[in-house]
């Protein structure tokens, strides 16, 4: 199924997209956009993971556990990202492109509210 849009309006729904590439531009939540995170945080975290992230069983050693990691090009995406998951009390890692969720207690209510991939 090929699902066409075609608005004159669609700028003022996704203000984000624009010329050029997404990670080399400005990209700001607009005041509603940032209702909508602040009223769903986990929501956001679930698109982004969904999107751009995966979780998967970190193997160190004898050790083995469930971690969730965000990759995306963009630094104001990424600082999103770790700014939504700090509010919750996640504790994350950003390391270059990409953030890091690996603490127990973090990733549990990740799993719990965000899931895995299907």
């Amino acid at each position: 199924m090929v699902l066409y849009v075609y608005s004159c309006h669609l700028a003022c729904l996704f203000p984000q997209a624009g010329p050029g590439k997404k990670h080399a531009r400005a990209i700001v939540l607009e005041s509603w956009q940032a209702e909508y995170v602040a009223a769903a945080p986990w929501a956001f975290l679930r698109g982004c993971i969904r999107s751009d992230g995966c979780a998967f069983v970190n193997r160190t050693g004898p050790y083995e556990y469930l971690s969730y990691d965000f990759y995306n090009l963009s630094a104001p995406i990424r600082q999103f990202f770790v700014d939504v998951c700090r509010g919750l009390g996640l504790a994350c890692r950003p390391a270059g492109n990409r953030v890091r969720i690996n603490r127990r207690e973090s990733v549990e209510r990740m799993l719990e509210h965000v899931g895995v991939k299907t």
